[in-house]
């Protein structure tokens, strides 16, 4: 994945596998919640501020439940964009 549609849109599959999105949820709606992710991932943030930011989306904004998932699409989503700019996962 070189580019950053490329990666955010593997980091959209990551959250529809993770998620029981509501069916009130959009692409775009989730486009944007990965594009903030990427771009945080992309900046430097630790995983604990990531974590503050997906788990306000889960339960805040998309109105779900408080679990978990968050943070497995953190790990998978870090994970991703670290392998797409060609550095090794932490």
């Amino acid at each position: 994945m070189s580019d950053k549609t490329s990666a955010i849109s593997g980091i959209i599959a990551i959250m529809q596998s993770s998620w029981d999105l509501p069916v009130d949820c959009n692409e775009g709606e989730l486009f944007a919640y990965a594009e903030i992710l990427f771009d945080r991932i992309h900046a430097g943030e630790s995983k604990d501020e990531l974590y503050s930011y997906l788990g306000g989306v889960q339960v805040d904004n998309l109105e779900m439940p408080k679990s978990d998932a968050f943070k497995e699409i953190v790990e998978r989503s870090v994970a991703l964009v670290r392998n797409s700019a060609g550095r090794a996962p932490e």
